[in-house]
């Protein structure tokens, strides 16, 4: 297994022109057909951002979590969920996007998931930004702290390969795996600390809702920016992401691997 991962990784490396290339061309293509191009990709979830700040600062007026206003509390882990829905949808999709290459071209298939994660990787540096300068509007400080988000992202990356390569490969065979994957992320934005406070939930709750990985990645978010605490801290949390990012990429890539021969006789 070790062996085939560094040989993944090798050939990642030999294809990088090609992967980056292809993200670049898949980030444009999303806004080909429009007047503003690809200036909606970065309007709509900065338009989310504004309602949301007006709707919970002036409509709701949200009392602050832990001393920060709530739309800082929000805006983190709204944007990690945000980042982790568009590449898992997207990319679980992409082996019939990019047929063509399947079927004519001698391609290493495995590596268009982490296509759809680079062009939607380019809007979320872009809004980590944004978090930075929110952040300082509010007269919060830059920290060594808030470059973790890194981390957090890097994890989410990897974590997003193993579900994308068993969700693709599965949906060469079945369209119904786009319903299940929307339902999937439907509960999953209500199962994961985006809107609510993880402290004012009953513990037994709480340990419930630590099963959905997107629960660490997204209170990660919040750590990074609000509370200032290390990754290694939460060593119970840490533990349980990892394992389950594991064994999702391992089978994943395992799934992928086995119904790979059949994907250009099905298309």
């Amino acid at each position: 297994m070790l062996n085939k991962l560094i040989g993944f990784l090798i050939d990642i490396w030999r294809e990088r022109k090609t992967i980056l290339d292809l993200a670049k061309n898949d980030f444009r293509a999303k806004y080909t057909n429009s007047i503003l191009g690809i200036v909606w990709a970065f309007v709509v979830p900065f338009s989310t951002i504004l309602i949301m700040w007006f709707v919970f600062e002036f409509g709701f007026r949200s009392v602050p979590v832990d001393d920060v206003p709530f739309i800082l509390f929000y805006i983190p882990a709204f944007l990690a969920w945000n980042y982790f829905s568009d590449v898992f949808s997207s990319a679980s999709g992409c082996l019939w996007e990019y047929s063509y290459m399947i079927k004519k071209m001698c391609f290493r298939v495995s590596v268009l998931p982490i296509v759809k994660l680079i062009s939607a990787g380019f809007v979320h540096m872009f809004f980590i930004f944004v978090i930075f300068v929110m952040f300082g509007l509010y007269g919060y400080k830059v920290s060594i702290y808030n470059f973790q988000v890194l981390y957090y992202f890097l994890s989410m990356d990897i974590l997003l390969m193993g579900l994308t390569w068993l969700c693709s490969a599965l949906a060469v065979f079945s369209k119904d795996i786009s319903n299940v994957i929307s339902v999937i992320l439907q509960v999953g934005f209500w199962a994961t600390p985006i809107v609510w406070v993880p402290n004012n939930l009953p513990e037994k709750v709480n340990i419930i809702l630590k099963c959905n990985p997107m629960y660490y990645i997204c209170n990660g978010y919040r750590e990074s920016f609000i509370y200032h605490k290390w990754f290694w801290e939460n060593k119970a949390e840490c533990f349980y992401f990892w394992g389950i990012t594991v064994v999702v990429f391992v089978i994943g890539a395992n799934m992928f691997r086995r119904l790979r021969p059949q994907f250009a006789d099905v298309m």
